[in-house]
């Protein structure tokens, strides 16, 4: 077993029937760098794959079609959950997750990926169990379709490739050349992540808990008081619709009692760092107080952080805010981070809020930074007796939050923005070697190696072409750099209108950038 498995998905298996009275309805589950683990519904106890088939649920069970998946690597659809199967094959020893999803999905609901196909397998035999996966998923690149093949390691996690077997031998740019694709790969950079010391996926399907499934000390298990101000979404999330009453949160605990959130706090203390990551979708645009999403507190006016919409008064309600409290903030975490207006939309967004020990704060939304403060001091003066985390309100009430969960993280470390764009969206990179058109004006007819950089954050695609031809005595154009995107309302890719090239004259090298690129 790895020493720090990542979880690289989860989700829900629901079964109709089982060959166990002991059996329950719902397992919730996680897909990690070391195999499959499910939650026991009663205790949150983690059962191994061929514990939960073998054991559980006696070797036999049929599952409901409301079984569903979440793979990381495509977190931008949390909200798009993939259908999900269970299958156990006793001859072979061999229990299998199959995860489908046929549509098209992407960042923003654009249709970057589809045709999504993929098995984890657990096999055991008598000295060991092996997991692997195996699968693949179809990726537009550039107005054309491309199978990439599944490929997963303990340690590089999951990633889709390109396989020449599977696809044309030649893609074809229209007005600029011919594409021979050499690789293309599809992988989510996890390196450096460290597990979060809280963690909620939202899978419980039922109920008034919570489970927190980090894993990592004490956990910090969220109560819904007020059942009639929260909705559990068929296929994963919680619908919120709080009153200025209604809580979800950690228990009361008395002063001088032990606390849950005694290990959080003394864990970000040991640092001086924080992550809290949101996966939310707002109900609307004009919550304010701010409205808490996640917060650490005790009341309106203590706390040990808070991350909301919305300002009050006349101030913007479009906005996310982070209160952290300091040596140089005051008990209620003033002055706060805010974005800019226009910030916070009704779609699905990935919300990070990081803190390191230099006091840099950067608020990033979609893996995008909106802003960045500097709050010095250290996390000494957090309260560990009576603070509550709590979610949708604060723990005191009269700052209700509304919207969908999908997921809530809470990290003793400062991501760095490589980190937070790698868990909004996977990292694209393809290269080939591109032949050029004869009447592209730049190297007609020769062939260049080239590298493509697919941007799932903006939804631009940049190709770098290293031209390095003499085009006369002393002049030779040393790189070429292309962008497309999906203008708003279209369906194809077009050409931005973006670009760069680099020239040598006379040994001296130069840059241009334009804005009307050669055809």
């Amino acid at each position: 077993m790895l020493d720090n498995p990542v979880i690289i998905g989860n989700g829900r298996i629901d079964f109709q029937s089982a060959n166990s009275v002991t059996a329950k309805l719902s397992y919730q589950y996680h897909i990690r760098t070391d195999g499959l683990k499910f939650f026991n519904p009663t205790n949150q106890a983690i059962i191994d794959a061929f514990e939960l088939v073998e054991q559980v649920l006696g070797g036999q069970f049929t599952l409901k079609d409301t079984s569903y998946a979440r793979l990381h690597i495509f977190s931008s659809s949390l909200d798009t959950p993939f259908s999900a199967n269970l299958l156990y094959n006793q001859e072979t020893q061999e229990i299998s997750l199959n995860i489908t999803y046929n549509e098209p999905f992407g960042p923003y609901g654009e249709a970057i990926f589809e045709a999504l196909n993929i098995a984890f397998i657990e096999k055991k035999d008598a000295s060991n169990t092996t997991f692997s996966a195996t699968g693949e998923v179809t990726i537009n690149f550039i107005n054309q379709s491309i199978a990439l093949v599944a490929e997963f390691d303990p340690v590089a996690g999951l990633q889709f490739n390109y396989n020449k077997e599977k696809n044309p031998s030649n893609l074809i740019f229209d007005d600029i050349g011919t594409l021979a694709l050499d690789s293309l790969e599809v992988k989510h950079n996890k390196t450096g992540i460290v597990p979060p010391q809280v963690l909620y996926t939202f899978d419980e399907k039922d109920g008034e808990t919570l489970y927190d499934q980090a894993g990592i000390g004490e956990p910090i298990n969220l109560t819904i008081e007020d059942l009639d101000a929260a909705t559990w979404l068929k296929q994963g999330g919680l619908s919120a619709t709080p009153t200025e009453r209604s809580l979800i949160a950690s228990p009361n605990i008395k002063k001088g009692k032990p606390n849950p959130i005694s290990d959080l706090v003394a864990a970000c203390q040991r640092t001086s760092e924080l992550t809290i990551e949101a996966w939310v979708k707002p109900a609307n645009t004009v919550q304010d107080g701010p409205a808490r999403i996640v917060t650490l507190s005790r009341n309106t006016g203590r706390r040990n952080f808070t991350l909301g919409q919305g300002l009050w008064g006349e101030y913007p309600s479009d906005v996310y805010d982070v209160r952290v409290r300091t040596e140089t903030t005051n008990r209620n975490g003033l002055p706060s981070t805010t974005t800019p207006a226009g910030t916070s939309q009704t779609e699905l967004s990935q919300i990070v809020f990081t803190r390191n020990q230099s006091g840099q704060t950067r608020i990033y939304v979609n893996g995008i930074q909106k802003v960045e403060e500097v709050v010095e001091g250290d996390f000494s003066s957090w309260d560990t007796e009576l603070c509550r985390l709590g979610l949708a309100n604060e723990i005191s009430g009269k700052r209700p939050w509304s919207g969908e969960y999908y997921k809530v993280a809470i990290y003793n470390r400062a991501l760095d923005a490589t980190e937070v764009a790698a868990s909004f969206a996977p990292t694209i990179v393809a290269k080939g070697k591109m032949t050029l058109d004869e009447n592209f004006g730049i190297g007609p007819n020769e062939t260049f190696d080239t590298t493509f950089e697919y941007n799932l954050l903006d939804l631009t695609l940049t190709s770098h072409v290293n031209v390095a031809t003499d085009i006369a005595s002393q002049l030779t154009f040393d790189k070429l750099i292309l962008e497309w995107s999906v203008p708003p309302g279209e369906t194809t890719w077009q050409l931005t209108g973006k670009g760069q090239v680099n020239l040598t004259i006379f040994d001296r090298p130069f840059e241009f950038l334009s804005s009307t690129l050669p055809k």
